[in-house]
């Protein structure tokens, strides 16, 4: 994505879905072990959900960050940039 703005755009709104699905597989992790779910259930969510993030941090955001390398924020889960201690704008 040659164009900043689009660029920013789509990592923002891609580093949101992936904060949504992290958020997703840590509840169903809790409802395990709550016994509300069985670990079968829970590490099949959990490998389909890591795996379609890397999908789309492969396919999508990382061409992204080699055009534009400072939208790429240290921590992807979570936005965070480590060195800065500050959340990525």
């Amino acid at each position: 994505m040659q164009n900043r703005e689009a660029a920013q755009y789509v990592t923002e709104s891609l580093m949101v879905v992936m904060n949504k699905v992290m958020t997703s597989v840590e509840h169903i992790d809790a409802l395990k072990e709550g016994n509300k779910v069985s670990q079968a259930e829970a590490e099949t969510y959990r490998l389909n959900m890591v795996g379609a993030l890397d999908k789309m941090l492969q396919s999508v955001l990382n061409p992204v960050f080699a055009i534009h390398p400072d939208l790429n924020p240290s921590c992807r889960c979570c936005g965070v940039s480590e060195e800065k201690g500050a959340r990525s704008e």
